[in-house]
């Protein structure tokens, strides 16, 4: 039996759809039907429901699927511990906030891209929350997010744990009051943050009560918000790890607000089932990627 045709069995059962079957694995829908077609003569049974352009499992199908997983987890884990990594390929999704972005990501997507030559890397910058649901819809085979992801679902590696610093333009700060700084104090002047849904914005929003003139502004784009707290726009709550060479140049400056805001969690999600070795080889190779930058980074941008 083709392990092929039982991983397009797999991903049709997983996303609900011969489309997003054909686009997870980079074929075409009407390939994924023939697999299915074959593997349905195989077993001598329906395998699907096809009604209404809604695919479901019959109950022969819901049967199959446990082994099926097993089989195409078993596969993956062959070919990771007696293959040649440099001979595996394939295509893999990788999901990641932007705070990963602007650190240590192009470290460790290149030392991937020599360790396996083969495979194709498809990345996508998003927020926690988004990133989240598409692990957990199977469209992404690893997540680089804020947050542990459903435990018992997804298997969750704590990489580090960031600084998030109060920051400003030198004229900014100048601005403010001299010495320790409240939230009132910066709360005067506008406010850049992360989307509504991130949990940058959820540390701002504790304090929101407190501060009934607070404008704040929400932007989806970390590069955008460094660029505009450099210009004087406003004042932002920015992973240090990710403003170092602005604070070395003298660029922004960071601002002494108690209480210091919640730290910034970076975690590596992978799905349990079913399981990708690629996936999990880049996991790995990211605590090691991740631990040189933290050692190279300012004392400040990291916390233990």
């Amino acid at each position: 039996m083709n392990v092929r045709f039982l991983e397009a069995f797999v991903w049709v059962a997983r996303l609900g759809s011969f489309k997003g079957a054909a686009e997870k694995l980079h074929t075409t829908q009407a390939g994924i039907s023939s697999r299915i077609s074959t593997l349905e003569e195989q077993f001598g049974v329906r395998l699907f429901e096809r009604e209404h352009r809604v695919v479901t499992l019959t109950y022969q199908g819901s049967q199959l699927l446990p082994y099926a997983e097993r089989m195409v987890e078993l596969q993956g884990r062959m070919l990771g511990a007696v293959g040649q990594t440099g001979n595996l390929s394939g295509v893999l999704r990788i999901g990641v906030i932007e705070t990963v972005v602007h650190t240590w990501l192009p470290d460790l997507l290149t030392r991937f891209a020599e360790r396996y030559p083969n495979v194709t890397l498809e990345l996508v910058s998003d927020i926690t929350p988004r990133l989240r649901d598409e692990l957990l819809r199977g469209t992404l085979d690893c997540a680089m997010t804020s947050e542990e992801i459903t435990p018992g679902f997804v298997d969750n590696h704590r990489l580090a744990q960031c600084a998030m610093r109060w920051t400003a333009s030198p004229a900014m700060a100048h601005c403010l009051p001299p010495g320790p700084l409240g939230f009132a104090d910066i709360a005067k002047h506008p406010i850049i943050s992360f989307h509504r849904e991130s949990s940058v914005y959820r540390n701002i929003a504790q304090h929101t009560a407190d501060s009934p003139d607070l404008r704040v502004n929400y932007f989806s784009s970390l590069g955008a918000m460094v660029g505009l707290v450099r210009t004087g726009f406003g004042i932002a709550l920015l992973p240090a790890a990710v403003i170092q060479q602005e604070l070395a140049q003298g660029l922004l400056v960071l601002l002494p607000v108690s209480p210091l805001p919640a730290v910034l969690p970076l975690v590596a999600s992978v799905r349990m089932e079913p399981a990708s070795p690629l996936a999990e080889a880049l996991v790995a190779m990211s605590r090691d990627i991740c631990q040189a930058f933290m050692q190279r980074s300012r004392a400040d941008a990291f916390v233990p």
